[in-house]
């Protein structure tokens, strides 16, 4: 568990405690995620490991991970509350989840990034796939 300034509190996500607070993070973005709270319920239950940023109690941020516990992860979802954004939580929770996956066993860690996020990764000591000499792929449904 790490704490912040502002006592912001990261700590690994309890789905019984936090859930309505992700869900409303979810909203709060505009994510399809939140149209389905069962279907996004699930995919926090099959992620394997999921982290929240919390202030007084309420969440605040969320983020998980996929992973074969072995070489992968792929970060799924960084999400920060739109009037807490800027006060470095996405950072801490983005290294949260890499110190769970620690490069030197984990050498694939992978995210796909919204446009504009570009330089928030780099800071963090993620770079663009092509840096490597590879490409990546995605079959994506437009409307998501």
């Amino acid at each position: 568990m790490a704490t912040m300034k502002q006592d912001v509190t990261i700590r690994e996500a309890v789905l019984a405690d936090h859930f309505l607070g992700i869900v409303e993070l979810y909203r709060a973005h505009g994510w399809t995620h939140a149209k389905d709270p069962t279907r996004l319920r699930r995919a926090i239950e099959c992620s394997s490991f999921s982290v929240v940023a919390l202030y007084d109690d309420e969440v605040i941020g969320f983020a998980r991970a996929m992973s074969d516990e072995a070489f992968a992860v792929y970060i799924a979802d960084i999400l920060v509350s739109p009037d807490r954004q800027r006060q470095g939580i996405g950072r801490r929770l983005t290294q949260e989840i890499l110190r769970h996956y620690p490069l030197d066993t984990f050498h694939h860690q992978v995210l796909v990034a919204e446009r504009g996020a570009e330089g928030f990764y780099r800071k963090l000591g993620l770079a663009p796939v092509s840096t490597f000499g590879l490409t990546a792929f995605i079959r994506s449904r437009s409307d998501v």
